[in-house]
């Protein structure tokens, strides 16, 4: 009788601490944090265009909806040196990710209006930038990112309209402007953790003499090509495809790239020349130097959640 109530007392004991474990499991399972989606953009070199508009219709991470998501068009143009527009911010279940996926509506913005992703250019006119019979354009990044647990994880989805947006020279189109084509339009997109990330800032001398625009790229170190990145690449021929991302210098000399992830860079610069109808040429790369004596621009170190200051000037333009 004896054996049989502690046989029955260890029965219970052992239901009761699966019970609590299981109880901890669950709570485990339950753990959550929050991600932030944020879309940044590098602005486009043509001066004819006003704003540059996309409808992202859903979010996915890990290849699951977002739910919650509200259909949005914006207007990336709006949102440069190192502002970004707030995508989604949804609380997830707290562990490793590998992916996320943004998609496009070309045909439908948030209010139903036709065109969903669109230039519109100074006239008020404004072209469709759907290059295929697809309704929607799927882009996915695939990035491992952590959410912690009652913590914040901030992802960048930085819209390269440079590399993004050609101009369409099919003379039946309706159109002036058109996405590259898939495989590109991957390629002018990039995601990163706000976190991670620095930037690089400063302002460019000597340039009061020449009416070209200017443009600075920075390049992961060791990466740029002088004849693969002035030639064009691609069936689209973009220039400077390689480069993480770009700035034009604005009238005071000024330029900023942001969301650069912790690492070391070269900096690039190249001049642009207008035409009457607002399109810009290539003309060549620019020689600079560092105001700072001894500081070499292709060896130009980004540490997270700093600001490097690099001034230039012009040698020859």
């Amino acid at each position: 009788m004896m054996k049989s109530k502690i046989s029955i007392l260890l029965s219970m004991l052992i239901f009761a601490l699966a019970m609590v474990q299981c109880s901890d499991d669950n709570e485990i399972e339950k753990q959550q944090g929050e991600l932030s989606v944020k879309l940044t953009d590098a602005p486009s070199d043509d001066t004819n265009i006003q704003g540059t508009f996309v409808t992202v219709s859903e979010v996915h991470v890990n290849g699951q909806k977002v739910e919650g998501f509200a259909k949005q068009t914006i207007e990336v143009s709006a949102y440069q040196n190192g502002n970004a527009k707030l995508l989604a911010s949804e609380m997830v279940e707290a562990g490793n990710y590998s992916s996320v996926t943004v998609v496009l509506d070309n045909q439908a913005d948030e209010n139903g209006d036709s065109p969903g992703c669109y230039v519109l250019t100074d006239d008020n006119s404004k072209h469709s930038l759907e290059a295929s019979s697809s309704s929607t354009t799927e882009v996915t990044f695939n990035k491992p990112f952590a959410v912690e647990a009652n913590g914040v994880t901030n992802l960048v989805i930085d819209f390269d309209l440079r590399k993004a947006i050609v101009r369409d020279e099919d003379t039946d189109s309706e159109s002036n402007y058109k996405f590259v084509t898939t495989a590109e339009l991957i390629n002018s997109l990039r995601i990163v953790e706000e976190d991670n990330c620095g930037e690089i800032e400063g302002t460019i001398s000597n340039n009061s003499a020449s009416d070209d625009k200017l443009v600075v790229y920075a390049y992961e170190k060791g990466t740029f090509d002088m004849n693969t990145e002035t030639n064009g690449q691609g069936e689209s021929m973009v220039l400077f495809a390689n480069a993480k991302t770009s700035a034009k210098v604005d009238g005071n000399g000024n330029y900023q790239l942001s969301f650069l992830e912790e690492g070391e860079y070269e900096i690039h610069v190249a001049s642009y020349e207008e035409d009457s109808s607002g399109e810009v040429t290539f003309k060549g790369t620019v020689n600079v130097t560092s105001i700072i004596s001894g500081l070499l621009l292709n060896s130009i170190q980004v540490e997270a959640n700093s600001q490097v200051n690099l001034d230039m000037e012009i040698s020859v333009i």
